[in-house]
């Protein structure tokens, strides 16, 4: 038990390929992807979209086999293992999904579907059972009293009331990892403290293991400030630390041309704000994406060995890993830094 609760060794994953008339190269949603998750620990997984986050996020979850590579599960690998332990993962590893209507069943109770994985893995002995722990479930997640949701359906509950419910479900199982993918983006914005304060509480109460996918830094931040920050750009990892350290700090070109996009709010200091001056705005085509480091051809440090080789998740400091052959060489904040006014 001393040992990750999740690790992903070498993980690709890789979409398409052949076509029936033409020759097409596959899409690489997800390249060489290395990590170790701890019990209780949170990670936040950020990125734009399409840079293969929720694909990682497939693979934790054992939805996505990976093209090569392993996804292990308390050191054993997932797709390697026999039907006891499969199913001691599939318990210990639930997901929650961005949409909590499509989640949900439109024709099914509240009730059924939190009873639903009661019933189906045994944890319920009866009906009456399968209600009083749907009930405890609703009073967890703070939907009280839950006599006023158990035979209500999805379409009845405003959103955030659903996405509450979503994870009640997965917290039926009592699961060891939650995989929380974009859980409040379609979340009015007054409720998404409320959503994020509760996965929190969970975390700390239950010591579960949550990996938060998401592009939205603000959220990030908030959710993950005692965790872990991993940056992924067109499928590579690119950036993975202790969130304050990484925010505070970033090595990696991409991390920085993100946060130096953000806007501040002072306008005497967004004034004097300097942004990281790239090669191109344009992202490329994920289908035909660039050699080596994927960055290189946005990037304005990049040399000769970024096109051509892709850069290992090497150790820089404490805890701070990143992919970049230049990171000891380029400047870790100063363009980031705001400049004074003259006296």
């Amino acid at each position: 038990m001393g040992g990750p609760l999740v690790e992903l060794k070498d993980v690709c994953v890789t979409f398409g390929g052949d076509g029936l008339f033409r020759k097409r190269r596959g899409v690489e949603a997800v390249v060489n992807v290395n990590w170790q998750l701890a019990e209780g620990e949170i990670l936040a997984l950020v990125g734009e979209s399409g840079c293969g986050k929720t694909t990682l996020g497939r693979v934790v979850t054992g939805l996505q086999k990976p093209t090569s590579g392993q996804m292990l599960y308390r050191g054993r690998d997932i797709w390697a293992m026999d039907r006891s332990d499969w199913r001691e993962y599939r318990l210990g590893v639930q997901i929650v999904h961005q949409d909590s209507f499509a989640a949900l069943n439109p024709v099914c109770t509240i009730l059924h579907s939190l009873s639903a994985p009661l019933h189906r893995h045994g944890l319920a002995r009866s009906g009456a059972d399968a209600r009083q722990k749907a009930a405890e479930l609703l009073t967890t997640m703070g939907l009280m009293p839950p006599e006023m949701f158990l035979d209500k359906y999805p379409h009845q509950l405003s959103g955030g009331q659903r996405q509450r419910v979503v994870l009640a479900r997965a917290l039926a199982v009592h699961p060891r990892v939650i995989v929380a993918d974009e859980p409040v983006s379609m979340v009015d914005v007054s409720l998404r403290l409320a959503l994020l304060n509760l996965m929190a509480s969970l975390n700390e109460q239950f010591g579960i293991t949550f990996i938060y996918i998401t592009h939205d830094l603000a959220t990030a931040r908030y959710f993950a400030q005692k965790g872990r920050i991993a940056v992924m750009y067109l499928g590579q990892l690119v950036e993975l630390g202790p969130l304050g350290k990484v925010l505070e700090h970033p090595r990696h070109p991409y991390l920085q041309a993100l946060l130096t996009a953000v806007p501040v709010p002072d306008p005497d200091v967004a004034r004097q704000h300097q942004e990281l001056p790239l090669r191109s705005l344009d992202l490329p085509d994920p289908s035909n994406a660039p050699p080596g480091c994927r960055f290189h051809t946005r990037c304005p440090y990049w040399e000769e060995v970024c096109a051509r080789e892709i850069p290992p998740l090497e150790l820089i400091e404490e805890g701070h890993y990143v992919a970049c052959h230049l990171v000891r060489s380029i400047p870790s904040w100063h363009l980031l830094s705001v400049k004074r006014p003259s006296p």
